[in-house]
Formats: C-alpha cells, structure tokens, sequence
C-alpha cells in the first residue's frame, strides 16, 4: 500500500512485484482523502500520456465506489506493463494547484495454463503479491490465532470486495477449495464464496466506472435460498428496471432454521429488521467448487465437522462463460481468506 497525507493507493506498494494475468485489464484503486478538496485525479503510466481517473466525489456511495474519495482506475491494459513500472498520480485541487505521487513496481505475469494454484503467504507482505486485487482495500491480517490471511477488515466492507488468482486463460475441468470466515456482516444484504470464469467489469474512460459484471459464483447470498451457483454475463439492469445477464443454475440451503429465519425478519416492519446470516460470524467455514462440463458442484461445510454431500450438484449446466480467472468475493462483510486451492480435474 502507498499511502500519504492526501493518497492512498491499496494494490501498489513502492519496490513491490504484483501478480498479473488475471484478467485483460489492471486495476489500481485506492482513495483520495479529501475528495470535497479535489478537482481531479490524473495518471501517467510508463512516461505515456496523462490519463483521467474517476473517484467518487461523495458524500455517498456511488456505484462500484463506496465511500467517497474511493477510485478505481480501468483504463489501464495489462500488457502495456513491464517488468519494471512507474504510475505517477497528480492530484490538482480547487484552486488549480497539483501534487504528484511516483510509484515504482514491478508486474510478474501468471505463466501456469493450467487450472493449478495454492495460496501461500508465508513470505508474503503484501495481497497484490498474490493475486489482483480489483475492488476493496485488501491487506494480508491475522486471525485468532496469529494465522496469516487476506483481510477485509469490518471498516472496510462495502460492494463487491473481489480478489482474484490464477490466470484469464482457464476453461474448466478444475476444482477450488477455500477456507475463510466472516468477521461481520454490515448490511442485510450480503454474500461471500467463491468466483471463477471472472472476466472484467465492462470499461470506463477515466471519466465514469461502469459497473456491469460477468463472472461465475458459487457463494451464499442472503437474498436467496442461502446458497447458490450462478452465472453473470455483462449484469445490468436495463431502462425498464429489469436485471439482464444473471443465469442462476441452482440454489439450496445451508441451514433451513436460518433461512426460515431471514424470511421471518424480511416480513417484519424495518425498524425490527437485523442482520440474520445463513453462516456464523467467527466461525471457518470451507467451499468447495467444482467447475467442470459434465457438472457444477457446491459444497460449503464448517471446518472441524464432517465434509457433507454438495448441496448443489448439476448435471451437463449451461457454461455461460468459456474461460476466466478465479477469486473470492465479500459483499458487505469483514471477513479473512486463510486457504485457497484451485487442482485440476480429469
């Protein structure tokens, strides 16, 4: 993380190597502090052109962009990165006057064709060493018992906390297997699992952040039976109010008494409505994916107990995306990924 007075960048450290290849574009997020302060964000990469970048200007959320001051730039491609790099960001302010912030990094492409990855953090200081980070400030933390992890802390939990692995490349035929828990939920609507066949949001120019998605999702949502296996291609609601791109192939509970639960609290009046989850906070739990033609699985079992049946399990399911990276996803929570495993299958 690069951070100063009035910058902070959250996937860039200075003399650091970020993985690549997760997908066709690189992402570099973070926040302008003062943003009611702040005219305009600019880059140059590589000694090119300046650039605009868009941030929210506030005072609330706006699309992919949380909190104000949060930015995303999407206008980079990954091969324009070598492997050494320098962004230079300048911030110009209300009254025209600007500051430059230089940072130098180097970009290490994911070379394995195949569907074969291990998170390992031992030596790892930071997340973007790992893998891309393309929404939320996340950080390598620790859990309750000092075992190091990547962290979405509960301050930071807001839309689409997404991290990825491996490579853009990957069909199918693999199996992904993740330990993590949540720290907090934040909202009544809220989802954390795993994605795969991630392909980018749809492109801005610097001037707007489009939020339209196109990913595979084996996770548990709340405004849903409680989990669930699902495709997004180009998701968006369209003039009509309508949501366009979402295939869902199958949804099931993970604990019926916590779905009879949640649907009790949604019928109540607002101002008694809380946070009922599916998933205890706290608690380690492990996901299973298996993505392959013949079927899609998903099993999701608390670690220390019994691995059960999948609760998901479809045959020869409509493949709406051919190949893609793989990930993690927090939607409104704190939460910790301790394992990741992507082995591939037959």
């Amino acid at each position: 993380m690069y951070q100063s007075e009035n910058l902070e960048v959250w996937n860039l450290t200075p003399g650091t190597i970020v993985a690549v290849g997760q997908q066709s574009i690189f992402n570099v997020l973070g926040r302008v502090t003062r943003p009611e302060q702040t005219r305009a964000l600019l880059y140059r990469l590589n000694g090119g052109p300046e650039r605009p970048a868009y941030f929210n200007p506030g005072p609330k959320r706006d699309g992919r962009l949380h909190c104000p001051g949060d930015f995303n730039i999407d206008t980079i491609d990954t091969d324009q990165l070598g492997d050494e790099n320098e962004i230079v960001l300048r911030l110009v302010d209300q009254a025209g006057g600007s500051e430059e912030h230089r940072i130098v990094f180097g970009a290490r492409p994911f070379a394995d064709p195949q569907p074969r990855f291990r998170l390992d953090l031992r030596d790892v200081q930071y997340p973007e060493q790992v893998g891309q980070i393309i929404d939320g400030p996340w950080r390598i933390g620790r859990g309750e018992t000092g075992e190091r992890c990547l962290e979405i802390t509960p301050e930071d939990a807001g839309y689409d906390r997404i991290m990825l692995f491996g490579s853009a490349t990957w069909g199918s035929c693999y199996e992904i297997t993740a330990r993590l828990s949540v720290t907090q939920w934040s909202s009544v609507v809220h989802n954390v699992g795993l994605l795969f066949k991630w392909n980018p949001h749809l492109r801005g120019d610097g001037t707007h952040l489009p939020v339209q998605w196109s990913t595979g999702l084996a996770y548990y949502a709340s405004q849903t039976a409680g989990l669930r296996v699902r495709y997004g291609v180009d998701v968006h609601v369209d003039e009509q109010g309508n949501k366009v791109g979402s295939y869902v192939l199958g949804e099931a509970p993970y604990s019926v008494l916590h779905q009879w639960a949640q649907r009790f609290r949604a019928s109540r009046p607002p101002h008694n409505q809380g946070i009922i989850a599916q998933l205890a906070t706290g608690k380690h739990y492990w996901f299973k994916a298996v993505i392959h033609p013949d079927r899609h699985e998903l099993t999701v079992w608390q670690d220390g107990k019994r691995q059960p049946a999948p609760q998901i399990a479809l045959q020869r399911p409509t493949e709406w995306l051919t190949h893609g990276s793989v990930g993690v996803i927090l939607y409104n929570c704190g939460g910790r990924l301790y394992e990741y495993e992507v082995t591939p299958l037959g």
